[in-house]
């Protein structure tokens, strides 16, 4: 074979290989993997940060008839633990700012609301309980229990009453909620309270029962409780 003509056929070989080896362009229509660091969710940590606390929400608008509240997204006033503002709540907990007890962690119970009529008109109220405490995993770390009573007002959620238990021996742990209840003209709170020092944190051998009654401006005043046990 002349020389001019191998040459040829060695060059045609190459460019030949070359096509059929060099990398594929990339398809335009397959989208690029997310990097997992910056597109997935990053679970919730369940210490505060130290060099910021979250911020309230506010409530916004809330439906007429309170038994359709989402009540675990609702945010509510922080009074009850001495926090200025509102405290919202992701899954029952929050960190917030007491003005009297520093960094504190607060809870509500949203699955366990008590409804009934108790200022006399057509719309429902209801109680919700809630608390806070230090932030410590032991009972003597709890600060305040107590229930939010509310009505819905032209759309707006209104507080008419924050209950405590009003049999709270000094000196002692703090006094929790059996329950309440809601009828026409009064709310009732059944409370445990710790007679002795005997009692253990858990498990407070007193009993009593407060009324609290709507005053002069709606918002609800407590009776003098009664020991029942």
């Amino acid at each position: 074979m002349p020389r001019s003509t191998a040459l040829c056929c060695v060059t045609a070989l190459v460019l030949a290989l070359g096509v059929g080896c060099s990398s594929p362009e990339p398809d335009g229509k397959v989208p690029r993997s997310k990097d997992s660091s910056s597109g997935s969710a990053t679970a919730a940590s369940t210490e505060p940060a130290t060099d910021a606390l979250p911020t309230a929400g506010a409530p916004g608008k809330v439906p007429e008839d309170l038994r359709d509240l989402d009540w675990a997204r609702t945010s509510v006033p922080g009074d009850f633990c001495d926090v200025a503002g509102l405290i919202t709540f992701k899954s029952g907990r929050a960190w917030a700012q007491s003005k009297t007890y520093g960094k504190i962690h607060a809870e509500n119970v949203p699955d366990q609301v008590t409804y009934g009529n108790v200022l006399g008109d057509s719309r429902v109220e209801a109680a919700m309980q809630v608390g806070c405490d230090n932030g410590g995993e032991m009972g003597s770390g709890r600060l305040v229990w107590a229930y939010l009573v509310f009505s819905s007002e032209q759309g707006q959620l209104k507080v008419v009453g924050t209950l405590t238990p009003q049999q709270d021996p000094p000196g002692f742990a703090v006094s929790t909620f059996e329950k309440v209840e809601l009828s026409p003209g009064r709310v009732t709170a059944y409370e445990n309270w710790h007679r002795e020092d005997s009692d253990a944190l858990c498990c407070p051998t007193g009993k009593a029962v407060t009324t609290w009654t709507p005053g002069a401006d709606g918002s609800l005043e407590a009776g003098k409780p009664r020991i029942t046990g």
